[in-house]
């Protein structure tokens, strides 16, 4: 893995993880205040609407990055390899597509929204600065698609989804062991 690659990949871990703890901590927060001084912060929820939505877009490339997207490769996995990977390619091309467009969209919507030059409801910031993540998030999840087409390309890969290599690892039993189905309808006791 090269030097990029590495940097992109903590910058990506790190800001889900500072998003998701503002989150927490603003969320907390709001409820302490709400309940037990019956007052509350009026720009926490725009805030952490705003932290979510930052949390989601770089969330989806790291999903694309760890293979944890959901793929459903019934179909394809019963292909051979040459097929398989074909599919592949044709699925990553059509998500390079539907990124780009979205890169391309929100890139406009950045440009204009600096250009009007209005702030958010409840925070000083200018509109502009929080919805920047748009064409960041869409501009990374190509990068991540990029790697993911090269990979199926060079024939490190078979596919998006996680069940390539070796499938019996992912394998999962759909059947209950035998005398087992009884007890699967009935509640459990607790003690109290």
């Amino acid at each position: 893995m090269n030097r990029f690659t590495q940097i992109v990949n903590r910058l990506e871990e790190g800001m889900m993880a500072t998003f998701l703890a503002i989150m927490t901590i603003l969320t907390s927060l709001q409820v302490l205040l709400r309940y037990a001084f019956n007052t509350s912060l009026i720009w926490s929820l725009e805030a952490t609407t705003y932290c979510f939505a930052w949390l989601v877009l770089i969330g989806m490339s790291y999903c694309v990055r760890t293979r944890a997207h959901i793929a459903l490769d019934l179909l394809v996995k019963r292909f051979d390899d040459r097929i398989r990977r074909l599919v592949g390619l044709l699925a990553i091309t059509v998500c390079l597509c539907y990124s780009l467009l979205m890169f391309y969209g929100s890139s406009i919507l950045v440009q204009r929204l600096y250009w009007l030059g209005n702030e958010a409801r409840d925070l000083p910031v200018a509109r502009w600065l929080l919805t920047i993540i748009l064409p960041f998030g869409f501009a990374l999840l190509t990068l991540r698609f990029v790697q993911l087409g090269l990979g199926i390309w060079r024939g490190e890969m078979e596919g998006l989804g996680m069940i390539e290599n070796d499938p019996a690892k992912f394998e999962m039993e759909l059947t209950l062991p035998a005398g087992d189905d009884q007890a699967s309808n009935e509640p459990e006791e607790t003690e109290e």
